[in-house]
């Protein structure tokens, strides 16, 4: 189980889709990376994606420190399905918080977004295709933040449109974040 870290649903536990489907962050990840966002963004009222979402840990724990809203974007229907149960079970009745979308590819417009999870599936070379995606359609906020997880060793994500805020190796995983320029 994975478990919200700060804000309001804290200590929130989260339910994992089949281990076979997803690859999910660890608590210690995401608190580690919500620490340093901190530290460049105030979660009031901002808007996210959380692009491959898995369990949705990412966007629910934006949520709970204060996002307004929040996109949802997972494709594998099982995992789809868990996800809409954490959203549900977090939100209660306040689920306009929320939106599920079936493909981070298929999402070509929306409200301009503040912060982007982009945790793909390691090793299909799936981040620079988001982060052209995201660009291509503007679905980015002016200085919106991009936070990419990857495997340890890959090739680290730059893009000329962004500045690289950091760069840290958690474990197994590596973690970028990006600044909209």
């Amino acid at each position: 189980m994975l478990r919200i870290s700060a804000g309001q649903f804290k200590g929130k536990l989260l339910a994992l889709p089949q281990q076979s489907l997803t690859r999910p962050s660890s608590d210690r990840l995401r608190q580690a990376v919500f620490n340093i966002l901190s530290n460049h963004i105030n979660f009031n009222d901002i808007r996210v994606l959380d692009a491959f979402a898995g369990s949705g840990a990412f966007g629910l724990e934006a949520i709970s420190r204060g996002a307004v809203h929040v996109i949802f974007c997972e494709k594998e229907t099982l995992v789809s399905k868990v996800l809409q149960k954490n959203i549900s079970d977090t939100l209660k009745t306040n689920t306009n918080k929320a939106t599920l979308h079936s493909d981070l590819f298929n999402l070509q417009s929306c409200s301009p977004v503040d912060l982007v999870f982009i945790d793909p599936p390691y090793d299909q070379s799936l981040e620079i295709k988001a982060i052209e995606h995201l660009c291509k359609y503007r679905l980015l906020a002016s200085n919106a933040i991009v936070v990419i997880e990857q495997r340890k060793n890959s090739p680290i994500i730059a893009h000329d449109k962004f500045t690289t805020i950091l760069f840290r190796i958690y474990g197994n995983c590596q973690v970028t974040i990006l600044m909209l320029q």
